[in-house]
């Protein structure tokens, strides 16, 4: 029960539970009265019983519809369950036949909150606290509207003179907590959680609030203690119940793990998160069948939960073969998608649907065609011709597509491919290695596990990129030590660390790229989104940011004369002109602190510039470095630096640019919705 539920309903409650009316409408032959079922609302309240309660003071409501109480503890069942509309309807409809009291004016400001009319809470706020001038509730909610602006110092203010007058507030001590965690400040954070403690005995929403604070410092006994303690006050908690089975579930005690959240969905079987948590849980213990139900369900439950999506697609590949029903359903669903964005020409979303459709349904027959299509589109004819053939290869070849095999062979003769014969150009060539690894623990509470279904989603995606091939799998590591020493020994160039954080509305993926030789950081990135479609954008950020990252880098793979075929082209963004370098193969490496490809000017054999492109090949003409002939098939090529320029004579270097680094929105959006359901 929330703290604004308790406020409102200790002392009638107890008053009905010593006459014994939980349930009345239980007690056979005696007679129902609209008191009577308020107080039994009450009690199951009390309970954790919320849908029952509103039972109870709706037929309270049938019988004395002027019966403000009942308006307004069904407003509060309602403000539990997230129904913010009705919960402020149901208010106003309790003003009308009783007083408009602090404890309701604040009620309807947090249901403002709830459906982002900031400026209407303010003022209720503000209403509220000209009544009752130490409203905890009313300071509360000031506190918060002031971390949804971003303004963690005023809230800190509001919270410690709360404090003042009420030194043993869990809510307030863990508010404090969460803001010093956000800002860093790890020994605050400490003396406000231990503070805290002291306080939270009875009451479930501060137990399983600093739950969450000790699983996010690694303290998962603690953390599973107090997750215990909220559910034995408030049996259906589901924030408490989802928090323990994602502890025994990252432990590996997935029958513990099991138990607790099917307990979560014998409450609730519309809980999303227990939903995929319970989809995890049994796709970890090899139950494929249960995992796909859990999965599918939650899908058919929020057809636009992402995470959802993903982690069926992600079991479907890794436990079915190509040509089972379920993966073809599943693609299906990204085609059409995929279609839909063509027709609003966004090409490039529509290029990665299908490319997600494809990883899930590689034999797809129209898929692939409008993918297909896309890569004509693209000015790309040699790769859409490939993928006309893939499908040829099938047996899913009819006259359009044999029609347009030919004429794409006829139009692509005399094109490098075809002059070269370059069959062998993949077993030649020599993509960057890129590992992928999860670093835990993902959106708890709202996906427990998320980054192991993000890493897989980015890897898959990466597979499609040119000049990158990602190691098999995503696996969580403990710790980065595991990632390295798996990343090194696996011969990798790259490896890629990832991880997931949730809010109600947002997400933010993300993503650290290191040298496998040294474990060097090359990049970080974060990807913060909101929205809809925000898991998928957030990953493409980060696939640009490698892409980018990366220094261009291909093979030579055939000379003939000064005439040389390079596993580069017009994917890799190559233009006729350009200039490349061609360094004797091995002698390229990526440099120990990860900024870059290194060689030595002694290992350089020659100059190349393109004279003709194809779409992932070119070829280039060969100006020899030095008097010897050095060059070979499989050389290394890439780009042809800048040439710097000296500075003038008596000028000054410019000053580094001084950045300022502040906490990124997401922080404070995080925060807010966290603070938030303390209420």
């Amino acid at each position: 029960m929330t703290r604004a539920a308790a406020s409102c309903t200790a002392v009638v409650l107890a008053a009905a539970l010593a006459l014994g009316v939980a349930p009345v409408f239980a007690q056979a032959g005696k007679p129902i009265d609209a008191r009577a079922l308020y107080n039994s609302g009450l009690a199951l309240m009390a309970s954790g019983e919320t849908y029952r309660a509103v039972d109870a003071f709706t037929e309270a409501l049938a019988l004395n519809p002027a019966y403000g109480d009942a308006w307004a503890m069904l407003a509060q069942c309602q403000y539990k369950l997230g129904e913010y509309e009705r919960a402020v309807s149901f208010i106003k409809e309790s003003y009308k036949f009783g007083p408009r009291s602090p404890a309701l004016v604040t009620l309807e400001a947090f249901g403002n909150i709830g459906l982002g009319k900031l400026a209407e809470a303010r003022v209720l706020f503000d209403e509220a606290l000209v009544k009752r001038p130490n409203d905890r509730d009313a300071r509360f909610g000031q506190a918060l509207l002031d971390l949804s602006t971003g303004r963690p110092v005023d809230a800190k203010a509001r919270l410690a003179a709360s404090l003042k007058t009420a030194p043993g507030d869990p809510r307030a001590l863990l508010s404090l907590a969460l803001i010093a965690k956000a800002e860093g400040r790890g020994e605050e954070t400490a003396a406000y959680l231990a503070e805290a403690l002291r306080w939270t005995s009875g009451d479930a929403d501060a137990s399983y609030a600093a739950a969450t604070l000790f699983a996010e410092q690694g303290d998962a006994i603690e953390a599973a203690r107090l997750a215990r303690a909220a559910i034995s006050i408030e049996p259906a908690h589901a924030g408490a119940r989802g928090l323990l089975a994602s502890l025994y579930y990252e432990s590996g005690v997935l029958d513990e793990a099991r138990a607790v959240i099917e307990g979560a969905i014998g409450y609730d079987r519309s809980d999303p998160q227990a939903w995929f948590l319970l989809g995890l849980i049994e796709a970890a213990d090899g139950r494929r069948v249960e995992a796909e139900y859990a999965l599918s369900t939650l899908v058919d439950l929020r057809p636009d939960d992402e995470f959802a999506r993903i982690a069926l697609e992600n079991l479907m590949m890794d436990v079915s073969g190509f040509e089972d029903p379920s993966r073809a359903k599943l693609a299906a669903w990204r085609f059409a998608r995929a279609a839909d964005f063509e027709r609003r020409l966004l090409f490039e979303k529509a290029v990665a649907e299908y490319r997600r459709g494809l990883a899930v349904d590689p034999y797809a027959n129209r898929g692939r065609r409008r993918y297909a299509e896309l890569l004509r589109g693209a000015k790309l004819p040699a790769s859409y011709l490939s993928e006309l053939r893939f499908l040829a290869d099938l047996g899913k070849s009819d006259r359009a597509l044999t029609d347009a095999m030919e004429i794409y062979d006829s139009l692509l003769e005399g094109s490098v491919s075809r002059d070269w014969n370059s069959g062998g150009a993949a077993a030649a060539s020599r993509p960057y290695r890129i590992a992928v690894f999860s670093v835990g623990p993902g959106g708890t509470p709202f996906h427990a596990g998320s980054d192991m279904v993000v890493a897989r989603y980015l890897r898959d995606a990466l597979a499609f990129e040119p000049g990158i091939a990602p190691e098999r799998g995503a696996p969580r590591v403990p710790k980065f030590a595991d990632a390295y020493r798996l990343a090194r020994e696996a011969g990798a160039d790259y490896f890629v660390l990832v991880s997931v954080a949730e809010s109600e509305r947002d997400v933010i993926v993300s993503a650290e790229l290191r040298a496998a030789r040294t474990g060097a950081l090359a990049a970080r990135f974060e990807a913060p989104r909101s929205g809809n479609d925000r898991v998928s954008l957030s990953v493409a950020r980060l696939v640009q940011g490698i892409k980018q990252k990366l220094e261009t880098r291909g093979t030579l793979l055939e000379r003939r004369s000064d005439l040389v075929l390079v596993d580069l082209g017009r994917v890799d963004d190559v233009k006729v002109g350009d200039s490349f370098l061609v360094i004797k193969s091995g002698a390229a490496a990526i440099k120990p602190d990860a900024s870059g490809l290194m060689w030595n000017d002694a290992d350089v054999v020659a100059r190349v510039v393109v004279e003709r492109l194809d779409d992932e090949l070119f070829e280039g003409r060969l100006q020899r470095v030095g008097f010897f002939d050095r060059v070979n098939p499989r050389d290394t090529v890439v780009r042809e630096p800048p040439k710097s320029e000296p500075p003038a004579s008596g000028a000054k270097a410019a000053p580094a640019a001084v950045v300022e680094v502040v906490p990124s929105s997401y922080v404070w959006s995080a925060l807010f919705e966290r603070v938030r359901s303390l209420y």
